[in-house]
């Protein structure tokens, strides 16, 4: 899978965030994430929870599956205390 992103909302994100949406592939990759699909907008967009082990936070990626096989980061940020727990509560289940 190829990863992309808008130059401008990486910039946005870091500022917002702290976080680079070059670092997408830490979340989308892990091995123990749990995806949700978000209805927020009108574009179809996926949401992925883990645990990053390299920063040793939970994450949460949104992004959107675009043809072919890429993977266009829209946010990344530490996971709310909701999302860890709804992680938390999906990793026991797992």
């Amino acid at each position: 899978m190829r990863h992309t992103f808008d130059p401008n909302k990486d910039a946005t994100n870091i500022v917002k965030h702290g976080i680079s949406l070059a670092d997408a592939p830490l979340v989308f990759n892990a091995p123990d994430k749990l995806t949700i699909e978000s209805t927020a907008v009108s574009e179809p967009r996926l949401m992925d929870i883990a645990m990053v082990a390299v920063a040793g936070v939970v994450l949460v990626l949104v992004y959107v599956l675009r043809e072919p096989d890429e993977v266009r980061a829209i946010s990344l940020r530490r996971a709310s205390k909701h999302e860890r727990k709804l992680y938390a509560s999906w990793q026991e289940e797992h």
